[in-house]
């Protein structure tokens, strides 16, 4: 495992042994897509896992999973490790993710949720409670259009302070420029949703954690349905962003100009 890091390590930061100028550099299109497959990956085994046991704490779990992937990752692609989020991102207009790039991004992050999913679903089939079976479906006496409904309100709180906190310039009352409270922020609302809706919809906040939970199900369950409540959560993100965020617009445009 530990071999395996410093490998990934060193093919997602080839700066550090080329010398490049940290100030201009900017990592290649296949490296972001490596460090998107990999911490959604992360992302969606943590999730699985937890699922696949039982655990009572899921939500804290893979938030913590998220946050640490964030931390290692977000200079290099983003870290999105969501479908949704890189939505939000791009329909933002804030000029941190090309069209182009986004729709690798969804690809990359579709295929590790997929991967991942294949992985827990091996390891479910050896566990305790492999006769169990985890679909991706609202909680017991709960419709559809209840679980839509969660998973688009906390996809909505998850984008866009994913917006606010990871895209933003700093305020000039910040004696730094670095704000590393926003791995802690983002988290955080996986840790909220999780909790809050974990029982009406499962609480993914993310198509590429359904995705992978729908594999180790074998089954497709309501996903296509839950997605689409989820990106429409993060397009409501962008458009919401633009109206509380104006000022970041406007220094954008004269950078520009």
């Amino acid at each position: 495992g530990a071999a395996l890091a410093a490998i990934m390590y060193t093919v997602m930061r080839p700066e550090e042994a080329s010398g490049a100028d940290f100030s201009n550099y900017t990592p290649a299109l296949p490296i972001k897509l490596l460090s998107e497959f990999l911490g959604t990956f992360m992302l969606m085994l943590t999730v699985g896992l937890n699922v696949a046991n039982g655990s009572t704490a899921t939500a804290f779990s893979a938030a913590a999973a998220l946050m640490c992937m964030i931390y290692a990752l977000g200079n290099v692609s983003g870290a999105h490790f969501n479908p949704a989020v890189t939505l939000a991102v791009v329909a933002s207009g804030h000029n941190l993710c090309s069209v182009k790039d986004g729709c690798a991004y969804v690809v990359a992050q579709t295929l590790a949720g997929g991967a991942a999913g294949l992985l827990t679903g091996y390891l479910h089939a050896a566990g305790p409670s492999a006769a169990k079976t985890f679909a991706l479906e609202p909680g017991t006496g709960y419709s559809l259009t209840q679980a839509g409904f969660c998973e688009f309100f906390f996809t909505f709180v998850l984008a866009y302070v994913i917006l606010a906190v990871a895209t933003t310039q700093a305020p000039a009352s910040l004696r730094t420029k670095q704000s590393f409270q926003f791995a802690l922020a983002i988290g955080s609302c996986v840790t909220a949703g999780g909790f809050a809706v974990g029982s009406v919809s499962g609480g993914e906040l993310n198509p590429a954690v359904g995705v992978g939970m729908a594999v180790q199900a074998m089954s497709m369950g309501s996903l296509p349905t839950l997605a689409t409540w989820e990106f429409s959560g993060a397009l409501l993100a962008s458009v919401v962003f633009r109206l509380t965020h104006p000022t970041e617009f406007a220094l954008a445009q004269k950078i520009v100009a």
